[in-house]
């Protein structure tokens, strides 16, 4: 069928360069957007969610030097980004149930500033061209194109129907639970061990001074008896507290908690999984605000990969869905994105003599070979977080490697 598809692109001939698509809109497919926008080739970029303000984007993170500053570096938006960043985020402290600390970290020097989820999104979106996302278009099914050539169709629903639409190369960006994963491998996340309940608590320097105080700039942590609470400050004053328990996937169902009811799941947590703990960190979960979310959590297995596909590829969690207990999910997504653009632009040049195939599975190799890394290290976090005598064996390894390794490396110079 005709093409309706709008696709961005800065000017310039480019008339031989591949059609291609990324599904999502999150940090990785919008950093991919970004550079593409920059190097004058066309994309088109699909949302499912049908606004920039249709969904709670989640707390806060921190962007690490050799990936996610890289990338903003290479986007050119990183004295953008320093302007929203809060390097007094990066503080941590460490506690087991009773409150004994283990870890008052400052972190100064290590360059980890944190930004809200919400803020680095939008500075993206706003990176790019009017009407370059194409929100509330939800991607049903892909399946090879009868053209042949590595092409695939996009089977797209929006509000006014449905439609199809042929790329060259589609980009999975779009997530655990991603649409393009399954015609590379067969492969499902698999859950993770941990249950996550996700409150928030609002105008906490003046309602509750108190948690204010414990909790402090950055994150404090708690954990003992393989569960915990992780404070979170974020930039709009508020604390986001991630109730975390070593349960089994069902449990958030088979447990019998209405868990929109912040009514009864304080009850619950209160009187059955925390009530041995001392009473500043149950404060974690008294004061919560209404608006809950629980989900168990979900990784890809450490060592997952896939034989290259021509038309196809990821980036992100649909390429190493992982649990958020190293900080590296979006920082990987961003690194993933700068080294995709350079493989698309490598192919899409004609003094370079590249198949759009072979650069693409030239990235895949390298991507994998530094997600498995990571998706290694967030594994130990996990398993170190949820030990019985926790957070003492974490607190040792997180002391060690800083003594050892020091600072992450410099932002190669050619991003300065």
């Amino acid at each position: 069928m005709a093409s309706t598809t709008t696709e961005t692109t800065s000017g310039g001939d480019r008339s031989e360069s591949p059609r291609i698509a990324i599904v999502g809109a999150g940090p990785g497919g919008l950093v991919l957007a970004r550079l593409l926008h920059l190097a004058n080739i066309p994309f088109a970029i699909y949302e499912a969610e049908p606004s920039r303000t249709s969904r709670e984007q989640g707390g806060s993170l921190d962007l690490h030097e050799e990936s996610g500053q890289l990338a903003m570096h290479a986007a050119g938006l990183y004295s953008e980004w320093k302007k929203i960043a809060r390097s007094e985020g990066e503080a941590m402290r460490a506690v087991d149930k009773h409150g004994k600390l283990f870890m008052d970290h400052v972190t100064q020097g290590y360059n980890r500033p944190e930004v809200d989820r919400i803020q680095l999104r939008g500075l993206l979106l706003d990176s790019l061209p009017e009407g370059a996302i194409q929100w509330g278009h939800k991607v049903r099914s892909l399946s090879p194109s009868n053209d042949g050539n590595g092409k695939h169709e996009v089977h797209l629903e929006t509000a006014s129907g449905t439609r199809t639409e042929t790329f060259d190369l589609v980009v999975g960006a779009d997530g655990a639970w991603s649409k393009v994963r399954p015609l590379l491998s067969d492969i499902k996340p698999q859950y993770s061990t941990i249950s996550c309940i996700d409150t928030r608590i609002r105008s906490v320097d003046t309602l509750h001074p108190d948690i204010s105080s414990l909790v402090g700039q950055g994150t404090y942590f708690a954990f003992s008896d393989m569960k915990g609470l992780a404070g979170q400050r974020n930039g709009d004053g508020s604390i986001r507290t991630y109730i975390m328990l070593q349960k089994p996937e069902t449990w958030l169902k088979d447990v019998g908690v209405d868990w929109s009811d912040a009514v009864a799941m304080k009850k619950y947590m209160l009187e059955e999984e925390y009530k041995d703990w001392n009473d500043e960190l149950k404060g974690l979960i008294t004061h919560a605000n209404p608006d809950i979310v629980a989900r168990p959590l979900y990784m890809l297995p450490i060592d997952f990969s896939w034989t290259s596909e021509q038309g196809l590829t990821l980036l992100g969690d649909a390429a190493h869905l992982m649990t958020p207990f190293a900080g590296e999910g979006v920082n990987l997504a961003m690194v993933d994105a700068v080294h995709l653009s350079k493989a698309i632009v490598k192919a899409s040049t004609e003094a370079e003599h590249t198949e759009l195939f072979n650069a693409i599975k030239e990235y895949e190799e390298t991507m994998l070979e530094r997600s498995h890394e990571k998706m290694e290290e967030t594994w130990r976090n996990l398993e170190m977080f949820f030990m019985p005598d926790a957070p003492r064996e974490f607190v040792q390894n997180f002391e060690e490697m800083m003594a050892a390794h020091g600072p992450p490396p410099e932002v190669p110079k050619a991003y300065s």
